[in-house]
C-alpha cells in the first residue's frame, strides 16, 4: 500500500506539482476543482456544436476513406491529427462507419441536415469533441508546471479559473473549434523556454505556427526574451519560421499550393489588416499592425526581460488583437493562458474574461444562426431551422448591426482596459524590479 501510494504521489507532483500533491488541502481543492470542471465539460459534450465541427470532421473523412491528404492543405497537420484520431474512433466505435456518406456528402446543408437528425448524433458529438478534450486536460496540466513554481495559492487558483473558463467551454464544447491543439504546442514551447532550452522552445512554437497560424504573433517576443547574443536572433529567427517553411514547401510538392500566399489572400488575413485608417488615395494604415509594433519596440526596450513581462506581453498581443480587429469566437481562446497568468496574481483580470465572454455572446449574432440557434439543432433539428432567428427579433425594434456594433465596442472597451491593467502590473514590476536593483537585493 505504502509503495503505490509513493508511486501516484510521484506521478501527481510530475504531473501535477510538488506543491500541491505534498499539501493535503490544496490536493484536496486540486481534485474537487478538477472533479467539478471534469463534470462541466461532460455537460455540454455530447450536444451542442458548430457546423465547423463537422467540416473538420469531413476532411478527416476524405482522408481516412478516400485517401486525400490534401483536403485541408493549409492546414495539414491538424488535419493529419484528425485524420488519425477518426480513424481510431471509427475501429473503436463501429457505428461512426455508418456516418460515412453524411460525412462524404459535398452539399454543406444536406450534410449538416443529416447528421443533426441522425439517431447516434449526441454519442459522436462527444466522440469528436472527446479530441479537444484530451489536448483541454493536457494543456492545463502544462500550464499547472509553467505558471508560479513554489505557490499552491496561485497554481490552484490558475488551475481553477481555467477549468470553469467561459471561453474555454464554449470554445471547445459549445462551438467545438480545435484551437486547443496549437494552443497545447504553444504552451510547451513556453514551457521550454522557461527552462532556457532556448532552441527547442522556437522549435516547438515552429510546429505550433504549421499547425495554426496564431503563435507566429508571440513568436518575436519568445525570439527577444530568449536570445542573448545577435547571432541568436538569426538563428532562432530561421527556426521559428522553420514549420512554416517546412508546410510550404510539403504543400507545393504533394499538392502544387502555396500555403503562405493561400493564407495572405484568404479572408483570415483579412482579418488583421481589418481595422484601418484611409489617408488619401491608396494610403491607409492598418491599426493593428501600428500597435503590435509599438509592442515589440516596447518589449525590446525592457532592461530585464522576466517571465513575468513574457507572459504579460503574449496576453496584450492577443487581447489587442481581437479589441482592435474582425475575430471568430475561437480566436479570443489564445489569449487565456496569459491572462490567466496575469489572474494569479489580479484576481479581476478573471472576472474581465467573463464580461468579455458575455458582450461576446452577444457580438455572436455577426455569425447568424449557424452561431447561435444552429447550436442547439442536435436536441431537435425542425425546430430549430424553422426557429426565428435572432437578426429579424432584434430587427423589429432597431437595426440589427448598430445593435451588435454598440456591444462589438463595449466588448473593445474592455479589451482594452484589460491591456491598460497588465501596463499598470508591468509597471508595477519594473519599479520592484529597480527599487531591487538599488537596495542590492
Amino acid at each position: 500500500m505504502s509503495k503505490a501510494k509513493s508511486f501516484f504521489k510521484k506521478v501527481g507532483c510530475i504531473f501535477i506539482s510538488p506543491e500541491i500533491t505534498n499539501d493535503g488541502r490544496s490536493l484536496n481543492l486540486f481534485y474537487k476543482y478538477f472533479l467539478g470542471g471534469i463534470f462541466v465539460r461532460l455537460l455540454f459534450m455530447p450536444f451542442f456544436f458548430q457546423r465547423d465541427l463537422l467540416s473538420t470532421y469531413q476532411r478527416a473523412a476524405d482522408t481516412v476513406f478516400n485517401g486525400n491528404i490534401g483536403s485541408d492543405f493549409q492546414q495539414l497537420i491538424t488535419n493529419i491529427i484528425h485524420s488519425v484520431y477518426f480513424l481510431l474512433s471509427k475501429t473503436l466505435f463501429p457505428f461512426i462507419n455508418s456516418y460515412k456518406d453524411i460525412l462524404l456528402n459535398q452539399d454543406t446543408w444536406v450534410s449538416w441536415v443529416e447528421f443533426v437528425k441522425s439517431d447516434n448524433i449526441f454519442l459522436i458529438l462527444a466522440v469528436f469533441k472527446f479530441l479537444y478534450f484530451l489536448f483541454d486536460i493536457a494543456c492545463i496540466f502544462v500550464i499547472m508546471r509553467l505558471f508560479y513554481d513554489g505557490d499552491a495559492r496561485k497554481k490552484l487558483r490558475i488551475f481553477k479559473y481555467w477549468m470553469f473558463n467561459p471561453i474555454v467551454i464554449f470554445v471547445l464544447y459549445l462551438f467545438a473549434r480545435h484551437d486547443i491543439i496549437g494552443l497545447f504546442v504553444t504552451l510547451l514551447a513556453f514551457l521550454l523556454a522557461k527552462k532556457k532550452r532556448k532552441y527547442w522552445a522556437v522549435l516547438v512554437l515552429a510546429i505550433a505556427v504549421a499547425i495554426r497560424f496564431f503563435p507566429i504573433m508571440v513568436l518575436p517576443i519568445l525570439i527577444i526574451y530568449l536570445a542573448e547574443k545577435k547571432k541568436d536572433y538569426i538563428i532562432m529567427l530561421a527556426i521559428g519560421l522553420s514549420g512554416l517553411v517546412a508546410i510550404e514547401a510539403v504543400s507545393y510538392v504533394a499538392f502544387g499550393k502555396s500555403v503562405i500566399f493561400s493564407l495572405l489572400n484568404a479572408e483570415h488575413f483579412n482579418y488583421i489588416i481589418s481595422s484601418k485608417l484611409e489617408l488619401i488615395v491608396h494610403d491607409r494604415i492598418f491599426i493593428f499592425l501600428v500597435v503590435y509594433t509599438v509592442l515589440i519596440l516596447s518589449f525590446i526596450k525592457l532592461k530585464n526581460k522576466s517571465f513575468d513581462f513574457l507572459m504579460s506581453y503574449c496576453a496584450m498581443v492577443y487581447l489587442l488583437y481581437v479589441a482592435l480587429s474582425y475575430f471568430h469566437p475561437q480566436y479570443l481562446l489564445w489569449s487565456v493562458p496569459f491572462v490567466l497568468y496575469i489572474a494569479g496574481r489580479q484576481k479581476n483580470m478573471y472576472y474581465f474574461q467573463w464580461v468579455q465572454f458575455a458582450f461576446l455572446a452577444i457580438v455572436f449574432i455577426y455569425w447568424g444562426d449557424l452561431i447561435t440557434k444552429f447550436l442547439f439543432a442536435s436536441f431537435d433539428h425542425r425546430f430549430f431551422i424553422y426557429l426565428p432567428g435572432p437578426i429579424p427579433l432584434i430587427n423589429r425594434f432597431y437595426d440589427p448591426a448598430k445593435f451588435v456594433n454598440i456591444f462589438r465596442s463595449i466588448f473593445t472597451g474592455v479589451s482594452l482596459w484589460m491591456v491598460y491593467l497588465i501596463y499598470l502590473y508591468n509597471k508595477k514590476i519594473t519599479r520592484e524590479n529597480e527599487l531591487a536593483d538599488k537596495t542590492g537585493l
